[in-house]
């Protein structure tokens, strides 16, 4: 009986053996190629990733620095700007009183003709720095309208690279 059982567990073991050498059978060289084919494929997708990314982050970099000196140019232009309104509405208010002057005709102890050069002189300044304030709107709206542009491309830059860091999960 415990021959039986002896010769019994053998075959049994045999099988199993046997089973599992038909399952795995060795790799051709077919099989291999189209495995190094595979990597080569995965490897080519990884390094063209790996430098869409390198690239768009140098450009993404580019345009924080840019819209960091536009940010900048504005600031000024902006201080510009508000010291040259004080000077207009200073010469303006000036204007103004000289004219009230002149109209009422209080020379206040300063002739007529003086009035009237102090009268030019301030128009003149008036419309200096009015104009130098129109000048300074204008650049401060360029400056709004390319840091407006320059934030898109920073946004799409940044989504460009969301997208590419959810392909790559």
């Amino acid at each position: 009986m415990r021959t039986k059982l002896i010769v019994l567990g053998l075959l049994v073991a045999g099988a199993v053996a046997a089973s599992g050498q038909s399952q795995r059978q060795p790799a051709t060289v077919d099989d291999l190629l189209n495995e190094i084919r595979g990597l080569r494929a995965d490897l080519r997708q990884t390094t063209r990733a790996n430098t869409q990314v390198q690239l768009l982050t140098v450009r993404l970099q580019l345009q924080e620095q840019r819209l960091a000196v536009l940010s900048n140019q504005r600031n000024e232009i902006s201080a510009r700007l508000a010291a040259e309104t004080q000077l207009r509405s200073e010469a303006e208010r000036q204007l103004q009183a000289l004219e009230d002057t002149k109209t009422r005709n209080e020379s206040v102890g300063i002739p007529r003709a003086e009035l009237e050069r102090m009268e030019l002189e301030t128009k003149g300044r008036f419309a200096q720095h009015r104009d130098v304030e129109q000048q300074l709107r204008a650049q401060d709206a360029q400056l709004a309208s390319e840091i407006a542009t320059d934030q898109n491309r920073w946004l799409e830059f940044n989504s460009r690279l969301d997208e590419l860091e959810r392909s790559l999960k």
